[in-house]
């Protein structure tokens, strides 16, 4: 993605943005929203704040560790997740993500086929990990769900659809590399249709190149189970933080009925169903989404709408705005002796 691409992206990101919190603000009362903005315990806002923090913090420790032993530069590290934190903001479907977290390590100091290699792992980590915490939840908090939820039933069944056979995928490259390639070359058939012998070649290269680099990843990390161990435990500890900054949001609006387990297991299908929205940062359905699910625990329409205003200031535009900045403050490259190439 190029730089106009990206500015592209950015402002329709915010333009898409701002019809959603123009749209959820055409019922609020502004008195009420005033007054919301005076009684809210900003204590339980800075802990939702320091969680996704946290957040970031853990990405950074779990690219240390899939990095190891190479040495990387602190900030280099310590930028890396705001920036794919902003390539998945401004894309469809997060697909800017990877390519932003590769650049950020790139310019950290860390080899492109090391750095290409560890964004591959802590991907099919970080699958693996959401369909697990979706099962812990619907374990815990399926009643709950069963009686309240059948109106999001179909998009949460999609979600978690679509994150295993993306999982199911990555396993098949991981130990079947000759059969998946088979199937890649069948996938490929009808582009045919619409593009040049050469063209489609060229595509069945890359994706064969591709197979190939993923099944060498699955090695190390099949290699490496203490390693694979310690991500995938971060990454859980991760996803369940992420899960509870709702509740902290809450708390901060006076919801004191909000139980915790019911309040991640909610989050959890929405950030399910807004997944398959393709618009960055799933910019409408998460809105309506976070109205939907969280309303019964608040008083009326403008309190709802001032916690949805402050869960997405903080889960989605201060990534965008931090990865902003990260990106463009680019870290000293480490001295040639101190790298360790892959």
């Amino acid at each position: 993605m190029n730089t106009k691409q990206r500015v592209f992206w950015m402002f329709f990101t915010l333009f898409i943005g701002a019809l959603a919190f123009i749209y959820s603000f055409h019922k609020v009362n502004i008195r009420e929203f005033r007054e919301q903005i005076s009684q809210t315990n900003y204590g339980w806002l800075l802990v939702a704040f320091v969680l996704i923090i946290f957040y970031y913090l853990s990405m950074a420790w779990i690219l240390k560790i899939l990095l190891e032993p190479t040495k990387v530069s602190f900030w280099g590290i310590l930028r890396t997740p705001f920036m794919e934190q902003f390539g998945n903001g401004i894309t469809p479907f997060s697909v800017g993500g990877q390519p932003m977290q590769i650049l950020g390590l790139r310019q950290a100091g860390v080899s492109l086929g090391e750095g290409s290699s560890v964004s591959l792992m802590k991907f099919v980590i970080y699958q693996s990990m959401i369909v697990i915490a979706f099962f812990i939840c619907l374990l815990f908090g399926y009643q709950y769900v069963a009686n309240h939820m059948l109106a999001m039933t179909s998009l949460v069944v999609f979600g978690i659809v679509i994150h295993a056979l993306v999982l199911l995928v990555l396993i098949f490259i991981m130990f079947f590399p000759p059969i998946t390639e088979k199937i890649a070359n069948i996938v490929l058939i009808p582009f045919h249709w619409f593009l040049t012998d050469q063209q489609v070649d060229g595509i069945d290269r890359k994706l064969n190149q591709k197979i190939i680099e993923f099944h060498d990843v699955s090695k190390k990390l099949a290699n490496d189970p203490k390693k694979l161990i310690k991500v995938s435990l971060v990454t859980l500890i991760q996803l369940f933080v992420y899960y509870l900054i709702p509740y902290f949001i809450l708390l901060a609006v006076g919801a004191d009925n909000a139980d915790p387990m019911f309040i991640v297991v909610l989050n959890v299908i929405l950030t399910l169903a807004i997944s398959i929205f393709p618009v960055p940062g799933g910019t409408g359905g998460a809105e309506i989404g976070f109205s939907l699910l969280f309303s019964s625990f608040l008083p009326n329409h403008t309190v709802t709408i001032f916690a949805m205003l402050v869960w997405r200031i903080i889960t989605y535009y201060f990534g965008i705005f931090t990865g902003l900045i990260a990106y463009n403050v680019i870290p000293n490259q480490l001295d040639e002796k101190d790298h360790v190439e892959n």
